[in-house]
């Protein structure tokens, strides 16, 4: 288990260190004076897909007032996975207790449609806690499924 967390990670780093990259399962938004970074987590469970979103100020201070419960709970409506197909909703969205003072990060958990798309798929954040704006993260099903595939038992 340890070594595929080891493999996953180096493969992602170096996908993500390629020169002329295209934003595939890795990507950073700065917005109004706001970091997010968005990159998906690949596991052997074969009914989720996880993504980790973790939310910054741009400038590295400590973000303030977030210990409100509107960080914590209802977090479920913001977010929405597209696929060619359909729109799912998340099955939970849990945010991550790392001790981080300067930032947030959530786990986003989806159910794995059916109709999996090698195409277009996008996340889909309304962010109504930090930039008051409607973000779309857009995402190749092909570099999902092929990061899954380093995951699956031989």
């Amino acid at each position: 288990m340890r070594n595929k967390v080891i493999i996953t990670a180096l493969l992602l780093i170096c996908c993500a260190c390629k020169k002329g990259k295209k934003e595939l399962l890795v990507q950073e938004k700065n917005i109004n004076g706001f970091s997010l970074s968005l990159q998906y987590l690949p596991s052997d469970d074969k009914d989720l897909l996880r993504f980790r979103l973790n939310i910054n100020n741009s400038n590295g201070s400590p973000l303030k007032n977030t210990d409100h419960l509107r960080f914590n709970y209802g977090l479920d409506t913001l977010f929405s996975f597209v696929n060619v197909k359909d729109t799912l909703h998340p099955v939970d969205v849990i945010r991550v207790a790392n001790g981080n003072m300067n930032g947030i990060e959530y786990l986003l958990l989806f159910n794995r449609p059916n109709a999996f798309s090698q195409v277009n798929c996008e996340l889909v954040f309304k962010d109504w806690l930090f930039t008051n704006q409607l973000m779309s993260f857009p995402l190749e099903g092909s570099a999902i499924a092929h990061v899954d595939s380093f995951n699956q038992q031989i």
